[in-house]
């Protein structure tokens, strides 16, 4: 019996091949989308789930309130982390690390900078290492200690087992290997390739490990015991800064508690001080499930849709079958082993695409998605269960409906898959429905990326060379001034510059200061940092008012700044210039044109520009080269450098490759998935919405017939027919345009700046997309209009 209903199934996709095909590659097609969408999706969401404690392993965040801004840092005291472990029973472990990077040396080969973190050897007890080699629970034990990630290991001996060898740390300090540790998921807030002991500090970078609580430059984590509670422990540890700080001028300072594993998804407003690290929003990953469900969605109509509209032509098959006497149940049998034999091809051909593509959709995503990642075959069985259950849904249909109608019913073409256009209809209107805000989306995010590659950023990024350099006293500082005089004999170096920081380069130091004309108690909360009379022609800011810092002037160097316009509409000044800061000190001389500091993601702060301090041991140097020869320019400028600083690596980068690079990376991924899912649909949809429009004008023959033979012509057939449609998308698109107009303010979200809402070009995108369905529909009308109505009702 299983042997005579597959050879019917056989001999029935023989006899439609055409059907067949078409059906079984859109579904394979609209899978291995839903496939590697969801891949992306589980591996966004899992970050940090290699550790074994995730439930109870917490970071500890700061959150300052100064009466004029809220801010939350992942930066804490380093006293936090040894206080909370002694204080609190619930805390098993905690630990301070800080993100930190470095030239690695093996002998006299010197290796690219690489990432790594400093950490107390607490920090190896609560993260889920795996160690090749080396004790976990001691590796960071002691000063100048270092464990490697296992790529690293190889990539610095290739030639055999490095424990207990030796690194040497930019050029000068020698570190021990403890251990080596198999290399993470890349899926992690984390991202180094090494770990130093933090009692290393000192040594390394001549830098005290601050003992007080006033400094905030390391993050802490925490791992809680199994019998914790979170909301009581968190209540406890909030107001524990204030017990060892006396704020003042208003401000207040709390803890609060994240789960490590919420870090990148739910923490992108978090400023970055200690860790930096991999970030992403919950939003995207919002709008990529709503994607997954608008392609499972017009992938599961369409397959359906293709199904039910080849069973009119089976109807009289049936019919027969049941005058032969074939039972109900052996029908129901045929069609659902038709409906299976369905889904294992589409199972099978979508798998073979998703090896196939898989690589290509790394490279489009910049990820390292595989099923091995998933860590279990539950996410492989969800996928092979999601696609026999629509294989099922999709034969129900014919298996409890067909089956069971009377032998007359079929004999006389009386079934009510000929009655259900409203059905169709309806179908079609989803169809379009959900994408339209798929395509529409996909222009906004191509738009909101050239507009923040094309944002006025405030300064000129272009051919700007800079670095941080370590200047430990002053003679350090004279060898930079002798390097800025020879390379500024270089035709090709332009304007050469010494500064606390600078755009895109870090934060700088928050400043409480009393202003000019302020009739309150509180004090403005203002970024500042210090710059030379150089910095304005490597970055080429733009003075809005009054001027820049002038060797003419000798006040300049101790009791002037330079402020920003956010900062000027901050204190209420109409005409800053000459009014004065912290009780009269300090003199406005210049407003400059607001600059973006830190990130695309942040907002411009409100900043004070001063000159250069002398007790700074680190510095940002600037450089502005000709757009000729800037690659020879640059290996000059870093060969100059080296030669001057032999123990101190020096390599400088473009600034305008590594502006927000994390960023922009994200959302560039963002929107070559959108537009590659967007694709997909309109040619998913343009197949569904021929193979409706093909059945519901086969189920109207009829009716076309008796129009023709009562005179209507072509055109006016074409036209009434059309109009059905038209009305239909024109439904659909300004419903589907109300929810892209949704999804869209939830995008903005994300970062402060955002393109504008342009209706015309929306319109022309739905324009476009009219066109697309009017040139699948339009062929099929007129070629159902033009059939001999004779025909047509001696068919009927």
């Amino acid at each position: 019996m299983l042997k005579l209903n597959f050879l019917l199934v056989l001999r029935q996709i023989k006899k439609d091949k055409k059907s067949f095909l078409i059906n079984i590659l859109g579904a394979s097609v609209g899978l291995t989308t839903i496939v590697l969408m969801s891949l992306y999706i589980f591996y966004e969401k899992n970050y940090d789930s290699f550790n074994e404690n995730n439930d109870k392993l917490y970071r500890v965040e700061r959150v300052v309130n100064d009466n004029m801004q809220n801010q939350i840092f992942d930066s804490t005291p380093y006293e936090l982390s040894k206080e909370i472990r002694a204080s609190f029973p619930e805390i098993e472990h905690s630990a301070s690390a800080k993100y930190t990077s470095n030239f690695l040396a093996i002998g006299d080969k010197l290796y690219p900078r690489e990432k790594g973190i400093l950490a107390e050897n607490s920090f190896l007890k609560m993260f889920s290492f795996q160690f090749i080699s080396g004790d976990r629970f001691k590796a960071l034990k002691n000063p100048m200690s270092i464990v490697v990630s296992e790529s690293l290991g190889k990539k610095l001996f290739p030639n055999g087992d490095i424990l207990g060898k030796t690194i040497k740390i930019n050029k000068k300090h020698i570190l021990n290997i403890t251990g080596v540790f198999k290399d993470y998921p890349k899926n992690s807030h984390f991202n180094m390739e090494y770990i130093i002991s933090f009692n290393s500090l000192k040594e390394l970078y001549e830098s005290e490990m601050e003992k007080g609580w006033g400094e905030s430059y390391v993050s802490t984590y925490v791992l809680l015991n199994k019998n914790a509670e979170v909301n009581s422990l968190s209540n406890k540890l909030k107001n524990l800064l204030t017990k060892h700080n006396d704020f003042k001028d208003g401000i207040t300072q709390t803890l609060s508690l994240r789960l490590v594993e919420d870090i990148y998804l739910k923490a992108s407003y978090v400023r970055n001080d200690s860790m930096g690290g991999r970030r992403n929003t919950m939003i995207f990953i919002y709008l990529f499930m709503l994607v997954v469900f608008f392609t499972a969605f017009i992938t599961i109509v369409n397959y359906i849709n293709m199904t039910t509209t080849k069973l009119i032509n089976r109807e009289l098959e049936i019919g027969m079958k049941k005058v032969l006497g074939i039972s109900k149940r052996q029908l129901q049998f045929q069609f659902i082993l038709e409906s299976l034999v369905k889904v294992i091809s589409v199972i099978i051909i979508s798998s073979v695409l998703v090896v196939i593509l898989l690589p290509v959709f790394n490279s489009v995503v910049s990820r390292e998605l595989s099923f091995v990642f998933t860590g279990s075959w539950l996410f492989v069985l969800k996928i092979i269960f999601f696609s026999v259950f629509i294989g099922i849904v999709a034969g129900l249909y014919p298996v409890f409906y067909l089956s069971s109608l009377k032998i007359t019913s079929f004999l006389q073409g009386n079934t009510s898959i000929k009655r259900r256009r409203g059905l169709r209809k309806g179908l079609v209107f989803f169809q379009l429905f959900v994408t339209i805000p798929l395509i529409v989306l996909s222009y906004y995010i191509v738009s909101q990326i050239n507009y923040l590659k094309e944002k006025d950023l405030g300064f000129n990024k272009k051919n700007v060379l800079s670095t941080w350099v370590k200047v430990s006293d002053d003679q350090d500082l004279s060898s930079v001034k002798v390097v800025k005089n020879k390379l500024l004999k270089n035709p090709n170096v332009l304007s050469f510059s010494i500064s606390e920081c600078a755009p895109f380069l870090g934060f700088g130091d928050k400043k409480k200061v009393n202003w000019e004309g302020n009739k309150t108690d509180n004090k403005a909360s203002l970024s500042t940092y210090g710059v030379d009379y150089d910095f304005i022609d490597v970055f080429k800011m733009e003075m809005k008012e009054g001027r820049w810092f002038s060797k003419d002037y000798s006040t300049d160097k101790q009791s002037s700044c330079v402020i920003n316009e956010t900062a000027a509409s901050l204190l209420g000044w109409e005409n800053p210039i000459g009014k004065t800061l912290d009780n009269g000190k300090i003199k406005v001389i210049g407003v400059v044109k607001d600059f973006d500091q830190v990130s695309l993601t942040l907002k411009i702060p409100p900043m004070m520009l001063t000159m250069n301090s002398d007790d700074k041991k680190y510095f940002v140097i600037g450089v502005k080269v000709n757009e000729n020869n800037k690659s020879e320019t640059r290996s000059f400028i870093n060969k100059t450098f080296n030669s001057h600083f032999p123990e101190k690596p020096i390599e400088f980068g473009f600034l305008e490759d590594g502006m927000d690079a994390a960023y922009m990376s994200l959302l560039e991924n963002v929107m070559r998935m959108f537009m590659l899912v967007s694709i997909i649909s309109i040619l998913l949809v343009i197949v569904g919405l021929y193979t409706l429009i093909s059945f519901s004008l086969r189920m109207q023959k009829k009716m076309i017939a008796m129009h023709k033979i009562l005179g209507a012509t072509k055109r006016e057939l074409f036209r009434l027919i059309l109009k059905e449609y038209v009305i239909i998308y024109v439904l659909a698109a300004t419903l589907g345009l109300i929810l892209t107009y949704f999804l869209i303010l939830q995008f903005s979200q994300i970062g402060p700046y955002n393109v504008s809402i342009n209706p015309i070009a929306f319109m022309i995108v739905v324009l476009i997309t009219f066109f697309i369905v009017l040139f699948t529909v339009s062929g099929k009308i007129w070629s159902a209009s033009s059939e001999n109505p004779i025909k047509a009702i001696t068919l009927e």
